[in-house]
């Protein structure tokens, strides 16, 4: 059975659109369209690059199936869309078959009278921001050898069971566009903190380094789909941006293929960089 339901991106409120209070249907811009540039040359036209350009994702939601006039089911919608505000959500999708996310943001929520059928139905439009994507189950966390297995509750999106590795661990990436890689840091670390993606051959593809080191109660939040940099400690939460070298990435993407994700911790590090990546589907 198809469903919608819609989550703030950290997951802690939801919108099921799929009971009486709420129902979506006829559904538009779940699929996936690309915009084509081309040059012509005297040899004729050529293909120069191909990237995605989603369509709008709109519903017809009827919020008086109930029974009620429907005004109070619309505004329970509003106040779940006001506390999104105006920034990315999550759009959960099962087709039957996979269950999938995608990051929107609200184009337009319009409001009219109940219908000469009795009926309370308004086309919602979502402007569609991302591929598909799985909703990530497992990642792992580089982190001291002396540890045993052991889970980390987080607060993004994404829960998962973590695992004990040394510095650097082996992924892959099998789909077209880069994954994000969200990361998280904890606990005492003495560096000044450095993260990386290389080739098998030990190659750097791609680096963050950080200008500070990590101790007990801070936390630092690498968030690429937001592009925020987040430090919490006891004195609450600011902006960590300024904390990256400039002259390399400030943000982790892993590109198509295999590679290692590492970091410049040690085995007397009591800390952990938890990390997780964001896996795109072609659906």
């Amino acid at each position: 059975m198809r469903r919608f339901i819609l989550h703030t991106y950290d997951k802690s409120k939801s919108f099921d659109l799929n009971g009486e209070n709420a129902l979506a249907t006829e559904p538009s811009g779940l699929g996936n369209t690309f915009s084509l540039n081309y040059k012509e040359s005297e040899k004729g036209k050529h293909l120069t690059n191909v990237t995605p350009e989603f369509e709008p994702i709109k519903l017809s939601i009827y919020f008086n199936m109930d029974g009620s006039n429907g005004y109070g089911n619309y505004k329970s919608l509003l106040l779940f869309l006001a506390a999104c505000g105006t920034s990315q959500f999550l759009f959960e999708y099962n087709d039957g078959v996979t269950d999938k996310y995608c990051d929107v943001v609200l184009q337009s929520a319009p409001k009219s009278e109940i219908n000469e059928d009795g009926l309370f139905v308004e086309d919602f439009t979502f402007e569609r921001q991302t591929f598909w994507y799985e909703r990530v189950e497992e990642s792992f966390a580089l982190k001291t050898t002396r540890a045993e297995e052991t889970k980390f509750p987080l607060r993004f999106p994404f829960g998962f069971a973590g695992f004990v590795f040394k510095s650097k661990y082996k992924v892959s990436n099998t789909f077209f566009m880069d994954a994000p890689i969200t990361v998280k840091i904890s606990g005492d670390i003495a560096a000044n903190i450095r993260l990386f993606i290389m080739t098998l051959d030990d190659k750097i593809v791609s680096e963050i380094a950080l200008s500070t080191n990590n101790a007990e109660g801070t936390e630092i939040l690498i968030e690429p789909t937001n592009k925020k940099i987040i430090v919490s400690d006891a004195a609450g939460e600011h902006n960590g941006y300024g904390l990256t070298d400039k002259t390399k990435q400030s943000f982790l993407y892993l590109p198509q293929g295999e590679y290692y994700i590492g970091s410049n911790m040690t085995a007397d590090d009591d800390g952990a960089i938890e990390m997780s990546i964001k896996r795109y589907l072609f659906d």
